[in-house]
């Protein structure tokens, strides 16, 4: 806790008060009942120490979370009118969560409008709430905008501190997603300049490059540097799979990407390289299979939905 904030803390928590003490255990059973998606019991401890102490309205995030999920959207909404503007964190955390409940509720382009022009009221953001401007516009595909913000964020950093590395992971990756790969790339390089070891930013970059066609063995040897450090990461065994079916190894690609597909069998890119490299091995009846999944699963881009209609139609080289 900052020094200027440990009065006003005292003021809502004291380790001599049996109550704030019980409260905060009994807070904590309510958090690790909402971990494990038990709501009902998780509200009910909630309840109970908030009981013991009304004072800590920071405590009331978790029952916005938990009405969330259930999609007690009203609840959430009127629980959230706790958080006011004297605490920055949390006012800004209601707009977050009332953009989410638009976004639920009605389109994503409705609660983009809503948390722009939030943010838009917001004085003098912290650093820590323009990084995560960066993050939510970018989960609306506003790749520009969200490059704007984490310039604005690595212009205040450590050029070589690890969160430096992470923004600058970030900021490549939407320079990737608008074309523009040589940003792309020099951001990426950057961050495992600073950070080499970073699986994700491993991964990232070297999928880039295998979808491009371009350093395809450093891209594998970066993949199977990633791989080492996280074995069961879905993403990476993907990654890797589909650089082996690009150098032709099938076996070792179909080993791979089974084991992807068992861990996210719902994720359309996983099946749909699956069913290319079954497709490879002349199991042509199980590679529609995985490709007509492709077609019932939901967040599918246009562009997939016709390479997918074309690979059924023609087969994989017509496409």
């Amino acid at each position: 806790i900052d020094e200027e904030n440990y009065d006003d803390f005292r003021n809502i928590f004291s380790c001599k008060n049996s109550n704030d003490i019980i409260g905060e255990f009994l807070f904590i059973i309510s958090n690790l009942y909402s971990a494990e998606d038990q709501i009902n019991k998780s509200n009910f401890y909630f309840n109970l120490s908030n009981f013991l102490n009304p004072k800590f309205k920071f405590n009331f995030a978790l029952l916005v979370d938990n009405y969330f999920q259930k999609e007690e959207f009203t609840k959430a909404k009127k629980t959230l009118k706790n958080f006011g503007k004297k605490n920055e964190i949390y006012y800004w955390y209601r707009f977050k969560k009332i953009a989410q409940i638009i976004s639920k509720e009605n389109d994503k382009n409705k609660s983009f409008e809503y948390i722009k022009d939030k943010f838009g009221t917001i004085e003098k953001p912290s650093l820590k709430i323009i990084y995560e401007m960066g993050n939510i516009v970018k989960s609306y595909e506003k790749y520009d905008l969200s490059i704007k913000y984490y310039t604005k964020v690595l212009s205040k950093l450590d050029p070589t501190s690890l969160i430096y590395a992470d923004v600058l992971y970030r900021r490549g990756g939407s320079y990737e997603r608008i074309g523009n790969e040589q940003k792309a790339d020099e951001d990426l390089l950057k961050s495992l300049e600073i950070n080499p070891d970073a699986p994700h930013v491993l991964n990232y970059l070297a999928y880039s490059w295998l979808e491009r066609n371009y350093k395809i063995n450093t891209a594998i040897n970066m993949l199977e540097k990633a791989h080492a450090q996280k074995e069961n990461d879905p993403y990476i065994i993907d990654s890797i799979g589909w650089a082996y079916y690009l150098i032709g190894d099938y076996i070792e690609a179909e080993k791979l990407l089974r084991k992807a597909i068992n861990i996210m069998p719902s994720d359309p890119i996983v099946n749909d390289h699956y069913g290319d490299i079954l497709w490879k091995l002349g199991r042509k009846i199980q590679a529609n299979y995985f490709w007509k999944n492709v077609l019932t699963l939901e967040d599918i881009e246009d562009k997939m939905k016709e390479d997918i209609f074309y690979k059924l139609l023609k087969g994989p080289e017509n496409t």
